[in-house]
């Protein structure tokens, strides 16, 4: 009888066990961390669409409902490396989730099937230009790369107009 018993004990010792080691492994028991992550500072919360309305430049951060940490930091490094711009009326500051149906006609326009962000020249209320800067994604382990990267590609497209 002790034996059964002590058989299906350490069977179900090692069943658990090698279930926290599969969720330690995925991540999936792994509580969020929030180490070394940017943060968004509260000046790069959303800007409300009315703000936007008569900008003539406008950056698009676009996002997925869920966003990960590199996609966090997408947003608050180019908020961050535009915040001089935006501050002094140049360009103005917009998220969006790409997934709304409220911004369906600018994401297939812009082509963004993932975090981005996106250049966007207005005149007269109509989109005339638009440049997906997709390649934030190849700078988001270097910040400074990153600010450069966005700057270089605002000044492009504002000079260009």
């Amino acid at each position: 009888m002790k034996k059964p018993i002590l058989t299906i004990s350490l069977l179900l010792f090692v069943g658990v066990s090698l279930l926290v080691a599969m969720a330690d492994v995925t991540g999936w028991r792994k509580a969020p961390s929030t180490q070394n992550e940017p943060t968004i500072a509260e000046h790069a919360q959303p800007t409300a669409v009315a703000d936007t309305e008569n900008a003539r430049f406008i950056a698009m951060y676009f996002h997925a409902p869920h966003r990960c940490p590199t996609c966090k930091k997408i947003e608050a490094y180019a908020h961050d490396a535009l915040s001089s711009e935006i501050e002094a009326g140049n360009i103005a500051w917009q998220v969006a989730d790409y997934t709304a149906d409220e911004y369906k006609t600018i994401v297939e326009q812009c082509k963004v099937f993932t975090s981005t962000v996106v250049l966007v020249d207005r005149q007269d209320g109509e989109v005339v230009r638009w440049k997906n800067l997709e390649e934030v994604w190849n700078h988001t382990d270097d910040p400074e790369a990153f600010e450069a990267f966005i700057n270089e590609s605002w000044d492009t497209f504002k000079n260009a107009s």
